[in-house]
């Protein structure tokens, strides 16, 4: 554990104990509290099983792979399914490919892994990218960043409010939390490029760019706008290295007009509510303040000022000025303003819960960043008030960060937390019984001398589980391909199946 909490770069200052105890202390406790919390989400994922749309896209995999066992023959039909739907609905090229391969195709069981794949792309994601954000480009000690990631993936976990299909629906969650959390390793790539000016870097970020390319677009906008200003300010500073970020930044724009450019777009958009793109910027920009009105809680505060100290340590060892508090703050408000500038545009909203999820997690990040740099700001004015507070009283703020977190159990309702959540699902039987109506549903879809079924509606729709269920039109689109997938002539829910 030493050599973790160890690594830093010191060539420009020491480290002060007390800072780096404190830092120590909470990564420590952060990651131990992190580990806890993913314990009841993993468990509940075993009861965990596709529904809507991860039937609807799975219908040819699965039977390829029913009647070959060759995953090549499976991932040609995939492609065949994306070429079709490129031309039909839409042209998220890469997105539709992850989604013509389900989980459930390859067996009911495997349906199972979906919650630990969304949650450990989410954590990778954010402890890489805080990984070359804090430890290279700001010369952080390992304490400090684990206890940043580990402060962030907590809250962007355990309290974002549309858990369900950000982590157990894998249509929905792959499609947007997943790709964002790609976006965040993108990003941790761009940031290796630009501290170590390898090529071999450049490649693989091409082929994260082109995939992300291929992906949502809630997340494709925020990620070209940086991309676009990450090339500006290199080429400006340091011409060479340029180099190497723009063929990512290429390969982004050239995904993004082979996915706008399908002819599918424009079959889907014309049962959508467009608005003009100014106006959506407006409106964007307007939800922002929503966001921090509505979103902020006591978590995310005492979040804050559990890592003030944390963060105050490591100014001394950043070259960063810090002298753009402002005109910085007010970019990156923007820059998070623009995960919702592709849903006011095509829907006038702010979309499905899965893609404002994506909200939510640029929410945070903002939050936590416009912290980071507003107290870098007042650490550079040397405020001989703040410097006593945060550097010469760090012992006190041990024992108060133990008062913090029982008063943040007491203010902040944790039973709202999704892993209270998950671990009160376990607990109530609704995760079993809700397990249970969908096996006996599955011995119905297996019994060939059932033709035309009718199901009841779940009686436990469980807690982050139950994300929708069947329509009682059997020429539903996706009801007709749940039928195509169990080899059934109908499928329908109906409350009063002897009216049907």
């Amino acid at each position: 554990m030493k050599n973790i909490f160890d690594k830093t770069n010191t060539e420009n200052s020491t480290l002060h104990r007390p800072g780096k105890l404190y830092a120590d202390l909470v990564a420590l406790l952060m990651l131990v509290l992190l580990i806890i919390s993913l314990i009841p989400l993993l468990h509940l994922g075993l009861y965990n099983h596709p529904t809507g749309d991860d039937y609807y896209y799975g219908v040819e995999a699965m039977h390829t792979w029913q009647n070959t066992h060759n995953p090549f023959l499976v991932i040609i039909e995939a492609a065949k399914g994306v070429a079709e739907q490129y031309r039909i609905w839409q042209g998220t090229y890469s997105a539709l490919f992850l989604m013509y391969l389900p989980p459930n195709i390859w067996g009911p069981n495997a349906y199972h892994l979906v919650t630990p794949l969304i949650l450990t792309l989410l954590v990778s994601g954010i402890f890489f990218l805080a990984h070359e954000l804090l430890c290279r480009l700001c010369h952080s000690t390992g304490g400090e960043w684990l206890a940043v990631s580990s402060v962030l993936s907590l809250l962007c976990i355990q309290t974002v409010p549309f858990a369900p299909e950000s982590y157990f629906w894998y249509n929905g969650s792959i499609y947007y939390t997943g790709y964002f959390a790609v976006s965040l390793i993108y990003f941790g790539v761009l940031c290796r490029i630009i501290r170590e000016n390898r090529p071999s870097m450049s490649i693989l970020a091409c082929l994260l760019a082109f995939f992300l390319a291929g992906g949502n677009y809630v997340s494709l906008l925020p990620t070209m706008i940086l991309s676009f200003f990450l090339v500006l300010e290199s080429f400006l500073r340091h011409r060479k290295k340029s180099l190497l970020l723009f063929p990512p930044f290429f390969f982004l724009c050239i995904g993004f007009l082979i996915s706008a450019l399908a002819p599918g777009n424009r079959v889907r958009q014309d049962g959508m509510w467009k608005i003009p793109a100014i106006k959506a910027v407006l409106k964007s920009l307007r939800q922002g303040l929503f966001f921090l009105r509505g979103w902020t809680g006591p978590w995310l505060l005492i979040a804050l000022l559990v890592l003030t100290p944390v963060f105050w340590n490591l100014y001394s060892r950043t070259k960063l000025s810090f002298r753009l508090p402002a005109i910085v703050i007010g970019f990156f408000y923007g820059i998070m303003c623009s995960f919702t500038c592709p849903t006011f545009y095509t829907m006038n909203s702010t979309g499905p819960a899965r893609a404002a999820a994506l909200m939510y997690y640029a929410y945070l990040f903002f939050i936590i960043f416009a912290w980071f740099y507003l107290l870098g700001y007042l650490y550079r004015r040397e405020l001989p008030f703040l410097t006593k507070l945060l550097s010469d009283q760090l012992p006190h703020w041990s024992a108060a960060l133990l008062v913090l977190i029982l008063l943040g159990i007491f203010l902040g309702t944790p039973s709202s937390f999704n892993g209270i959540r998950a671990l009160k699902c376990l607990q109530s039987g609704d995760a079993a019984a809700y397990e249970a109506q969908y096996r006996d549903r599955l011995l119905i879809l297996s019994d060939t001398n059932v033709t035309d079924v009718i199901f009841l509606p779940y009686q436990n729709q469980a807690d982050l589980l139950y994300v929708g269920d069947l329509s009682s039109d059997p020429n539903d689109p996706t009801n007709k391909r749940v039928a195509e997938y169990f080899g059934k002539h109908s499928v329908i829910v109906s409350a009063h199946p002897g009216s049907n």
